[in-house]
């Protein structure tokens, strides 16, 4: 039970710790990441997720040092970017998951 209580509060520390990363984002990437990240945990949740959340951050956060604007990161449509972020990782998706086992109930 120790161990089960350390991870969960190295997770809280560390989800603490990217909520405050955010906050120290400028403005629009705030929103622009806010924004993508209930997009993302609309298709799936947990640690794998919460990595592709992080390295989105960490790119916001080296564009925002080199002053780069959100739509030079972005594009013109974040849901487009945002898809592109699902495609990319989509063994993180609630949807892969459930293929998987489709697959398998039929063998």
């Amino acid at each position: 039970m120790f161990k089960w209580y350390k991870k969960y509060r190295e997770e809280k520390r560390d989800y603490k710790l990217y909520k405050k990363r955010i906050a120290a984002l400028p403005e629009d990437y705030q929103t622009a990441m806010k924004a993508i990240e209930t997009y993302l945990w609309s298709f799936a949740k947990g640690a794998g997720m919460f990595y592709v959340l992080k390295n989105v951050l960490e790119m916001f956060e080296n564009a925002a040092a080199d002053n780069l604007e959100l739509k030079a990161v972005v594009g013109d449509d974040l849901a487009e970017f945002a898809d592109n972020l699902l495609l990319e990782y989509p063994e993180e998706t609630w949807l892969d998951k459930e293929r998987k086992k489709l697959r398998k109930s039929m063998k």
